[in-house]
């Protein structure tokens, strides 16, 4: 079997200090706060632009749901106006579940290695850099205009590659593809569910890798460790591994964990368990 983990990975995280160094030798970044507006507005990075990541979702995960959700970045990623040809970073205080789904946001949308910042605001603090009030340009990611199109259907290429629809989850058995939950142990189990979510459980097959189990004081663990912690949970680098939540946004945490690990073959069931529950005739399995 070829080792997946032998060649140098790309540019996935960014730490503060190096941020900081780059910045004050002149390099020009898009500094991305995907936390809460009121946070951005009080105290930010410096320059820093403001863009919600966390409430889209995508209620029906066909082929046409699935381009919506490029439709809806592509045009809050416009209204920030950011030039190309800069080094795009996502961040929030510290790395949770917004940052890691920027990222993946911007990955969909043809963004080329967008970053996260390591242990976030706090992290960049720490290292002994300035906050200032956000005043830049703020978007929120939302439902889509029905009038606005993506004028070149290659650009829904690189969207395709890093979803998965529910149809190509249920084909997982047949593809070999392996699914990945990310929730915690008791929706796994289906002891807890969201209340906007009428059945609890999992999806047959899926393995468990908790989303905070591949972080620690705010920061993304070292690549080793989440391989090791990867390879407990049943994945193999060799197939597909089809990540889900909730919603979509705690995916995105191990999403960018795995592609720090070096796992090459990774997507995101963008329904996630919100739109799985909602369909009665798909199956759950419950129990540990």
């Amino acid at each position: 079997m070829p080792d997946y983990f032998a060649s140098p990975l790309p540019n996935i995280i960014i730490s503060a200090a190096e941020l900081l160094g780059r910045h004050q030798n002149g390099e020009e970044f898009a500094l991305i706060d995907v936390r809460e507006i009121a946070q951005w507005q009080t105290a930010t990075l410096p320059g820093a632009h403001h863009l919600n990541v966390y409430d889209y979702f995508i209620p029906d995960s066909t082929q046409a749901g699935v381009n919506s959700l490029l439709n809806a970045f592509q045009r809050a990623w416009q209204a920030l106006n950011i030039s190309d040809n800069v080094t795009v970073v996502f961040f929030e205080q510290q790395v949770g579940m917004r940052s890691p789904r920027g990222a993946w946001f911007a990955l969909c949308g043809g963004i080329r290695q967008p970053l996260v910042l390591d242990g976030g605001l706090d992290a960049w603090q720490r290292a002994g850099g300035d906050v200032m009030q956000g005043t830049g340009n703020s978007a929120v990611i939302r439902a889509e205009n029905p009038d606005y199109r993506v004028p070149d259907s290659e650009e829904i290429a690189p969207l395709n590659a890093l979803t998965a629809t529910r149809a190509q989850v249920l084909a997982a058995g047949t593809t070999g593809a392996q699914i990945l939950d990310a929730r915690r142990p008791s929706e796994f189990s289906g002891e807890f569910a969201h209340e906007c979510c009428h059945r609890a459980g999992r999806i047959p097959g899926a393995n468990l890798l908790f989303w905070e189990d591949v972080v620690d004081n705010g920061a993304f663990l070292d690549a080793g460790e989440i391989r090791h912690r990867a390879d407990k949970a049943g994945l193999q680098p060799d197939r597909q591994v089809i990540i889900y939540c909730h919603r979509g946004a705690r995916a995105a945490t191990v999403f960018t964990a795995l592609q720090l690990a070096g796992y090459p073959q990774l997507a995101i069931y963008v329904g996630s368990w919100h739109e799985w529950a909602e369909h009665s005739e798909l199956p759950l399995l419950t129990g540990c």
